[in-house]
């Protein structure tokens, strides 16, 4: 109220071309799981700077019968690098002391500002907790709009717990200055202000050595903005151990034996028997795909071979049931493989990795218009595979208890389900050499 009636003084006087800041106006409001079922983090951004911001959440009940209120205070930074058009100004505050599996109610507020109130549901620290998350990757700005429908509603109707996006976002963050990231992020925020948005690097967040993604994202266990040579992290869920990865490290000198060092440790501890007799699933996240059938001669015949090399004989040894991919904009499920042998056509008790590659989310800003078909012969490691435009879509994971997961990819524009599978293990561990 202050600065309208200096403004009007100012008028008098005849003094009109003042420039007045913006308000720092909350947007682009995101969430991640934090270090435990315990935590909660919100990131979001503001034109101008706001030190003083913070998150306000409370237990929601019914009317009159909410919990007490609590506060917590963001960190905040200033954000350049790439991002000459973009908002400059990041905020990031944890949420801590929450019940799990309890709904709460949040908003945020920066200077006078206050966001709108928001819904979500802490982690539940249930042992055999069964949940659904939707796994995807390459969603686009524009062209990532035929998904957008599937998430909104989960999200607004409660029907999954978390979203994974497994690399590649707008097409790209930094695109106009960064203006295309901050829209991009806009359009999320009626998803990820109400469910945990989890990621990991692509190739698109490469530009200005990922400071898009270092900056916009807050995951587990890491600092804040995050370091680029440490974007891989793992988090528990129920009855999985999921562990993120960034495949970029070999296509940008990246660190490579520090993340394979970190990924042996981390699923060592995964496997030992106490670990994993409570979470028997290990399912692991990273963009470039091991192997496809994409046209697309460098992705598949080039880069498969260099990520199987890194990575494969870890994740057979250390028994990974799944492993989530994306980087060729179609769908693609794979028979059990290991060292391009398929162990066998079934998902009942397998004895090597299932690859899922999810990347039809909607890709470039072309209408959707993606590139890298599958034609010709597959690989004999192919189960499923399609690509046509118009069939984008999303995977939905239900973990439904420690020997089923029932996996299922949703076409957008109908939201009718294109592929519908079950993988059964009662034998979960590290895989066993066959001979």
């Amino acid at each position: 109220m202050v600065h309208v009636w200096l403004l009007l003084l100012l008028a008098v006087f005849g003094v009109t071309n003042v420039y007045t800041a913006p308000p720092p106006v909350p947007e682009q409001i995101h969430l991640s799981y934090g270090d435990n079922p315990t935590e909660m983090v919100v990131v979001w951004s503001t034109p101008v700077s706001a030190p003083a911001s913070q998150v306000i959440y409370s237990l929601f009940g019914p009317p009159g019968d909410d919990g007490p209120i609590q506060f917590a205070n963001a960190t905040e930074v200033k954000f350049t690098t790439g991002n000459a058009q973009g908002l400059k100004y990041l905020h990031r505050a944890v949420m801590k002391n929450l019940q799990p599996g309890q709904r709460y109610s949040y908003h945020v507020k920066s200077g006078d500002q206050n966001s709108l109130s928001y819904l979500f549901k802490a982690m539940s620290d249930k042992p055999d907790w069964s949940f659904k998350v939707h796994v995807f990757g390459d969603m686009g700005h524009y062209g990532g709009a035929p998904a957008l429908k599937i998430l909104n509603d989960s999200a607004t109707n409660g029907l999954v717990d978390a979203i994974i996006h497994v690399g590649d976002f707008a097409y790209d963050l930094n695109t106009k200055g960064g203006k295309v990231g901050d829209d991009f992020m806009n359009r999320l925020q009626p998803i990820a202000s109400k469910l945990p948005y989890m990621t990991c690097p692509g190739n698109h967040e490469i530009p200005y050595n990922f400071s898009h993604y270092l900056h916009r994202f807050s995951m587990p266990g890491l600092s804040w903005p995050m370091n680029v040579n440490k974007m891989w992290f793992s988090f528990n869920m129920g009855m999985v151990h999921f562990v993120s990865y960034s495949t970029e490290v070999y296509f940008t000198n990246g660190p490579v034996n520090e993340q394979l060092q970190w990924l042996s440790a981390d699923l060592q501890e995964a496997n030992k028997a106490e670990n994993r007799a409570k979470r028997p699933w290990i399912i692991a996240y990273g963009h470039r795909p091991m192997y496809c059938s994409n046209i697309d001669l460098l992705g598949c015949d080039v880069d498969g071979p260099k990520l199987r090399k890194g990575f494969e004989d870890l994740f057979y040894q250390q028994g990974v049931d799944i492993i989530f991919e994306a980087h060729e904009h179609a769908y693609e499920r794979l028979w059990p493989v290991y060292n391009r042998k398929v162990h066998e056509k079934t998902y009942v008790n397998p004895t090597a990795p299932i690859h899922f590659i999810s990347a039809s989310a909607g890709c470039n800003d072309l209408d959707g218009l993606c590139i890298d078909p599958i034609l010709g012969p597959a690989g004999p490691w192919s189960a499923f595979r399609a690509w046509l435009p118009g069939l984008h879509g999303v995977g939905k994971l239900h973990v439904v208890n420690a020997t089923h997961i029932h996996w299922q990819q949703i076409i957008a524009k109908d939201e009718s389900i294109m592929d519908d599978m079950w993988i059964e293990q009662d034998q979960h561990g590290p895989f066993k050499p066959q001979y």
